[in-house]
C-alpha cells in the first residue's frame, strides 16, 4: 500500500498552517504550565529592548528587564 506523503509547511494553505501552528502551540503552552514555567512575551509595556512580560501559570505577571550581556533578570514591575 502506498504511503501518503506529508506536505511541507509551505505547501499548506494559510488555514492549514494556522491549524497546525495552533495545535503545536497548545501542546507547548500546556507543557510550560506543567513545568510551572512562565509564558514570555512582549507588549506595549516593553518600551525598550530587553523588557519582557513573564506570565506564570498561577496568574502572576511581571515586567522583567533582561541584561543582554549577562542574561541576568530583574523585576521592573509586578503587573498582577
Amino acid at each position: 500500500m502506498a504511503r501518503k506523503r506529508t506536505r511541507l509547511i509551505y505547501e499548506l494553505t494559510t488555514a492549514e498552517q494556522k491549524s497546525r501552528f495552533s495545535t503545536v502551540l497548545i501542546v507547548a503552552l500546556n507543557h510550560a504550565i506543567t513545568l510551572n514555567q512562565p509564558i514570555v512575551y512582549r507588549n506595549e509595556l516593553c518600551v525598550r529592548p530587553g523588557l519582557f512580560i513573564h506570565q506564570y501559570p498561577d496568574g502572576k505577571k511581571l515586567l522583567i528587564e533582561q541584561d543582554a550581556d549577562s542574561f541576568s533578570e530583574r523585576t521592573v514591575k509586578v503587573l498582577s
